[in-house]
């Protein structure tokens, strides 16, 4: 018999842990206040690319393999913290950077590959994303649980990332919040930088 309430939970706790503030979302903010919706939304759909191959892995089984290996899970941390780190230096830049959200560079509409491959590789990159994702896993399905329902499981969660991230691209790229956006904007970019040091520290505090 198929427990409901555990799927149910399941994705509770994915979206309780996709709606809460971590790099992936506040790159979406960050990219979509500074570059429009569509970079915003182009970054979220790497992101979430990069959700669904952590999925897809922890339903083959093939992530317990990976996170199991220290070498592979040191790999992933120093990887992870360089990323996290490149973005940092990024949005000091942009906190430094002089100039409101309407003269946003339009250039940067014809890199949409790079905000693809931006939010593909932050979200891979993470080693807290497979661990998120054996949390959900663990929680909804149990050990006789046919293929059918984790594959179910992947991708009602997958779908549910795509409209949380969206919103945050639509609400931070919204024209109709562009007078408080400008005010905001260099305090959200030190957030978006302090934020991205502290789990980059955080990751290379947890190799020793």
């Amino acid at each position: 018999m198929w427990d409901m309430s555990s799927f149910f939970a399941a994705l509770l706790v994915y979206s309780i842990g996709t709606v809460s503030p971590g790099p992936g979302n506040l790159s979406i903010a960050n990219t979509a206040m500074h570059y429009g919706r569509r970079a915003g939304f182009v970054l979220a759909t790497g992101v979430i690319s990069g959700s669904i191959c952590w999925g897809m892995l922890t339903a083959l089984g093939i992530s317990a393999i990976l996170v199991s290996s220290q070498s592979f899970m040191v790999w992933l941390k120093l990887l992870g913290a360089a990323y996290l780190l490149w973005l940092t230096v990024k949005a000091v830049r942009s906190a430094l950077r002089s100039g409101d959200l309407a003269a946003r560079p339009t250039r940067q509409h014809q890199r949409l590959r790079g905000y693809y491959l931006q939010g593909f590789g932050l979200h891979l990159t993470n080693p807290k994303a497979a661990l998120t994702w054996f949390t959900v896993t663990s929680v909804g399905l149990s050990a006789s649980a046919p293929q059918w329902r984790v594959y179910l499981l992947v991708v009602t969660c997958a779908l549910l990332g795509v409209l949380i991230f969206s919103l945050y691209a639509l609400i931070f790229s919204s024209r109709s919040a562009e007078n408080y956006l400008n005010r905001a904007r260099r305090s959200f970019d030190v957030i978006c930088a302090g934020f991205y040091a502290l789990v980059a520290i955080g990751f290379l505090l947890s190799l020793r």
